[in-house]
């Protein structure tokens, strides 16, 4: 229905019985993009001193968590997949003295985070390169954000679920984030 706004729609895409319709975004302005939102109370931390701690993903981190997205079952999300050809997704790094993807003192890589995908594969300078639009945390200062936009064909790799910080634990460093909601095209 190209007709219609943008807006928030209930929409069933496995087609069963509309008990399990899911609530998304659709941005018609886009081309019919579907987007889905992730969990309220997982989709943003603002900055704070954090302490390295377990294996280094942030879910792992003491008062870590994985970036949910309960309003829309496996079986839903898989059905969204199929009726797509690309995904994309947003995800912002907020820094204060700590380094996001390119270190200008380092000059390089090396202390750049790693996005987790839905799949398990992991998004980084490494491997999958995602796009970087801002990359405000470069230089290692106050307050500033770094902007990671996901493109990907290979739908199974989104939603983000969670994040490997590298730069971090030392005094007077701190992250935070906040994760777009992921679209289906």
């Amino acid at each position: 229905h190209p007709q219609l706004k943008d807006g928030h729609y209930w929409i069933d895409p496995n087609l069963g019985m509309s008990d399990d319709a899911v609530k998304v975004f659709c941005s018609m302005s886009t081309g019919g993009d579907t987007c889905i939102s992730p969990d309220v109370h997982t989709s943003k931390m603002p900055n704070i001193p954090w302490r390295k701690s377990g294996d280094g993903w942030y879910s792992n981190l003491r008062g870590g968590f994985k970036i949910t997205y309960d309003s829309v079952g496996p079986v839903q999300f898989a059905f969204l997949r199929m009726l797509s050809v690309e995904a994309s997704q947003n995800f912002t790094y907020t820094c204060i003295n700590s380094v996001a993807w390119y270190d200008n003192a380092g000059r390089g890589y090396s202390k750049s985070i790693k996005l987790l995908g839905d799949n398990e594969d992991e998004f980084s300078a490494a491997n999958n390169k995602p796009q970087v639009t801002e990359d405000g945390c470069r230089s290692g200062g106050p307050e500033a954000k770094t902007i990671f936009n996901v493109v990907t064909p290979k739908l199974s790799q989104l939603p983000i679920t969670d994040f490997f910080p590298v730069d971090y634990g030392l005094p007077h460093q701190a992250f935070g984030f906040e994760i777009g909601p992921v679209c289906f095209k």
